[in-house]
C-alpha cells in the first residue's frame, strides 16, 4: 500500500515547523528500515492559500497514493490530534507566507459546508496512544491552511485525513501556530499532560503508528446505516478559573456531579459511580417542566461508561439513554477536554453519535448550562443543597 504523508513548510518568522520535522524524521527512518507492504512517500506543502491545493494535486499526480495523511502543527495543543472533519471556509487571523489573508471565503463554492475525514480519527488516536504518546480526536481544524488542506484531502477519491501535531521546537517555543487555537498558549505545545517534553522524534513515532494503522485498514471508516447526521458534533466550551486537576475531580465525584451536571430546570441523581476506565454510573435527570423526556414523563435516565480517563486532561464517556423510542437509541460519545490557559482552564465538552431525537440547539444549550453550573460550583457560588 502506498501512503502519501504531507507536511507544511516553516511559517512566518519560525525556522521550524513541527509537521515538517516529524515527517522528515519518519521518512528517513522508513528509508533505513522499510516496513513490509507499506510504501511511504512524502511531500511538503507551502503555507499559502493559493498554492497549497495545486502543490497537493501535483503530489497526488506524481505518486498516485492509495491513502493520504496530511500533517500540520497547532500551537496550544499538547496532544497529537487527528481531525474528524474540515469546514468549507478560509478565515485567516493573520496573512500566510505569501501575504494572502482570506476572510470568510469558501474553499469550494460548490462544495458541502463541511467534509468528514476519510480516515477514522478515533482509530488513529488509538494507534498513537498505544505507542505511549498523548492523542485525542479533534472536532475543529481551525480556518487557516491546515483546515484548507484537510477539506481538500477529505474530498479525495482515496481515503484521506488530516492530523495536527503540537508546535514543538528544538529550541524555545513557537511564535506562530495559534491559527488553529487562537486562545492556546504556545508554551503548552511542547509539554504533554504528564509534564514531559515532546520531541520531533516523539511526533515521528506517533505518525509511524498512524501510518501503520492506515495500512492495516484499521483507520478506514466503517460503512454506516445510521440515521444520525454524519459529522455532527454538539459542543460547548468555557474558561473556568480553576486548575485542571480540580476540574477533573469534579467530573468524577458523585456529589459534585449531582450539583453541577443537571442543566437549568433539572435536578440529578448519580447512582453507583465507579471512577475507572470501564466503570461508570447511572444518571437520572428530573425536570420541573419536562419537554420531550426520554425515560418517564418527567425524567431522562442514562447509563454512562468511562471509555478513557486521563487525569487532569480528559474524560471520555459513552452514554446510552434508557428509552423505548428508537430515536433515542444507541451510544453517544461525550468528551470532556481540559486545556490550561492564562485565565485557568478551558473546558470543552463535545458529543458525537448523538441520537437523532435530540435537537442540536437544545443539546448545546444544555451542555452550556452544565458548564456554567460547573464554573459556579467550583467558585462556591451554587446555592446550598
Amino acid at each position: 500500500m502506498k501512503i502519501l504523508l504531507t507536511a507544511f513548510e516553516p511559517f512566518g518568522g519560525d525556522a521550524e515547523n513541527a509537521s515538517f520535522e516529524a515527517v522528515r524524521l519518519l521518512a528517513d527512518a522508513w528509508a533505513d528500515d522499510p516496513q513490509p507492504g507499506i510504501e511511504l512517500v512524502t511531500g511538503v506543502l507551502p503555507v499559502a492559500f493559493a498554492d497549497a491545493g495545486p502543490a497537493l494535486a501535483a503530489l497526488l499526480d506524481q505518486h498516485a497514493p492509495d491513502a493520504v495523511l496530511s500533517v500540520g502543527e497547532a500551537g496550544g495543543r499538547s496532544a497529537i490530534t487527528p481531525e474528524r472533519w474540515a469546514a468549507n471556509e478560509d478565515d485567516a487571523r493573520i496573512p500566510d507566507n505569501a501575504g494572502d489573508q482570506p476572510r470568510g471565503t469558501a474553499i469550494d463554492p460548490a462544495g458541502p459546508e463541511r467534509r468528514a475525514s476519510g480516515l477514522d480519527a478515533d482509530a488513529l488516536v488509538s494507534a498513537i496512544l498505544q505507542v505511549g504518546l498523548p492523542a485525542d480526536a479533534s472536532d475543529d481544524a481551525g480556518r487557516f491552511l491546515c483546515n484548507h488542506v484537510a477539506y481538500l484531502v477529505a474530498g479525495l477519491d482515496v481515503p484521506g485525513g488530516f492530523l495536527h501535531v503540537p508546535a514543538v521546537r528544538s529550541h524555545g517555543t513557537a511564535t506562530v501556530g495559534a491559527e488553529t487555537d487562537p486562545d492556546g498558549a504556545a508554551s503548552t505545545s511542547a509539554v504533554t499532560h504528564d509534564g514531559s517534553r515532546l520531541t520531533f522524534d516523539d511526533l515521528a513515532l506517533g505518525l509511524a503508528a498512524a501510518v501503520r494503522a492506515i495500512a492495516a485498514g484499521r483507520a478506514h471508516p466503517e460503512p454506516s446505516t445510521s440515521t444520525r447526521e454524519t459529522g455532527r458534533v454538539d459542543r460547548a466550551s468555557t474558561v473556568i478559573a480553576a486548575d485542571a486537576a480540580t476540574i477533573y475531580r469534579a467530573l468524577l465525584d458523585p456529589v459534585a456531579l449531582e450539583r453541577w451536571l443537571p442543566p437549568e430546570g433539572a435536578t440529578g441523581e448519580i447512582e453507583q459511580l465507579d471512577a475507572r476506565a470501564g466503570g461508570g454510573f447511572r444518571l437520572v435527570l428530573r425536570f420541573a417542566d419536562p419537554v420531550d423526556p426520554k425515560t418517564t414523563d418527567d425524567s431522562d435516565a442514562s447509563l454512562v461508561r468511562f471509555i478513557e480517563l486521563v487525569p487532569g486532561r480528559r474524560v471520555v464517556q459513552g452514554v446510552t439513554f434508557e428509552s423505548v423510542e428508537p430515536r433515542f437509541a444507541g451510544e453517544m460519545v461525550m468528551r470532556w477536554q481540559l486545556e490550561p490557559v492564562a485565565a485557568g482552564t478551558r473546558v470543552t465538552v463535545s458529543a458525537s453519535d448523538v441520537p437523532a431525537g435530540i435537537s442540536r440547539a437544545d443539546h448545546e444549550l444544555g451542555l452550556g448550562s452544565s458548564l456554567a453550573n460547573l464554573a459556579r460550583y467550583l467558585g462556591g457560588s451554587l446555592p446550598a443543597a
